[in-house]
């Protein structure tokens, strides 16, 4: 049975859910239906009264990368205008909401926390609360299962819109959960509404879902990369190439000063991650590093339900701490790590299994209070 997203259970319903009121909707190129409709023709044909678009990074067909702003513009399609929300401007102006009694936000997420996508929709819920207007989340699966969570809450003196929520690095969510969430323990309190998926399991991956894969963003190109993420992504911020500007982002990992036979040979050691890592050489066409000589180490996924990818980026950076304390420094990441004591702990040499013992206690408690919003 394939798994029906809330977009395709509201227009088995002819949208009735949204028929009468002003609709502006938060979305890009991820909302299709299971037959590969996008969410704003399946809107147009049941005849909602749709007002305006709002776009997130990458903008609304998600084909921007490597750009700090996306502009505003006009839909040609439907002559609407298209409110970008990332730029100078991060969360809707009152302007922007004039007329629009209803927010929708249907955009596909990858279950990590600093993926900048729920951040926009928290945003967006916290304009519409202050304006009075309702607000619905589509939901959807999350991609690499909403079972498994792991990493460190993040610290909230680090909250920006890519490091926003007070959650676990994967927190095991979907974007509907993660509203509900936010809703209450945000003090938010708009008036919201979740349209859940029907036939997904919190076990399940994407691949297992029937749904077509689309790109969430320009450099997470399959599940494989998704599921890596959460490993790779982390050293966004350091002097490391994570594969940007080349056909394999987040599958790999290098920088020039780097020795990617040494590398390989000290995290293979290990032998408890669950990954396999094999000695590479790249040169990035944009992004960190580009037109350099790069040596490094791409990464295979060994076993998908015991990688546990976070506690992973922490076993790596460790080693990378130790092979190469002047060049590498996991403190230029530690808003994506969680905050500065994990950060530091590494820099410091501390051993990886003290590093993630270090953050149990914060998230256990996270999972209690998860438990509450729990839909499926």
């Amino acid at each position: 049975m394939t798994t029906r997203t809330g977009l395709d259970v509201l227009a088995a319903e002819g949208c009735a859910a949204l028929i009468g009121p002003a609709v502006g909707l938060i979305t890009n190129h991820t909302a299709i239906t299971a037959d590969r409709r996008h969410i704003v023709d399946v809107l147009h044909e049941a005849g909602v009264n749709l007002r305006a678009q709002f776009g997130p990074e990458h903008g609304i067909r998600g084909e921007l990368d490597e750009v700090l702003k996306v502009t505003s513009t006009t839909d040609p399609a439907t002559g609407l205008p298209v409110h970008s929300l990332y730029s100078s401007v991060q969360r809707p102006r009152l302007e922007m909401l004039e007329g629009i009694e209803t927010l929708v936000f249907d955009i596909a997420d990858v279950g990590v926390r600093f993926y900048t996508y729920t951040a926009t929709m928290v945003y967006c819920m916290e304009e519409a609360a202050r304006a009075g207007i309702s607000f619905v989340v589509l939901d959807r699966p999350n991609p690499i299962t909403g079972s498994r969570v792991e990493g460190p809450v993040l610290d909230p003196a680090f909250r920006k819109l890519s490091a926003y929520h007070p959650v676990a690095t994967r927190h095991g969510m979907t974007a509907g959960e993660l509203a509900l969430f936010a809703n209450s323990e945000y003090g938010i309190g708009c008036e919201l509404d979740v349209i859940p998926c029907e036939g997904w399991r919190r076990e399940m991956w994407f691949d297992e879902t029937g749904l077509p894969w689309v790109n969430p963003s320009p450099n997470l190109r399959n599940l494989t990369q998704a599921t890596l993420y959460p490993a790779i992504g982390g050293f966004e911020a350091s002097e490391v190439s994570v594969g940007r500007g080349t056909d394999s982002p987040f599958e790999l990992f290098g920088a020039p000063y780097m020795d990617g036979r040494e590398i390989a040979t000290r995290l293979n050691a290990l032998g408890e991650m669950h990954l396999r890592f094999v000695p590479i050489e790249f040169t990035p066409r944009s992004s960190r590093f580009a037109e350099q000589l790069c040596s490094g180490c791409f990464v295979f996924t060994t076993d998908r339900e015991r990688l546990r990818p976070v506690e992973a980026n922490v076993r790596i950076a460790c080693e990378l701490t130790a092979l190469y304390p002047e060049e590498f420094d996991m403190r230029r990441s530690e808003w994506l790590v969680g905050g500065l004591p994990v950060a530091e702990a590494i820099r410091g040499g501390a051993p990886a299994d003290d590093v993630i013992a270090g953050w149990r206690p914060a998230l256990e408690e996270y999972m209690r209070r998860r438990e509450r919003y729990i839909l499926y």
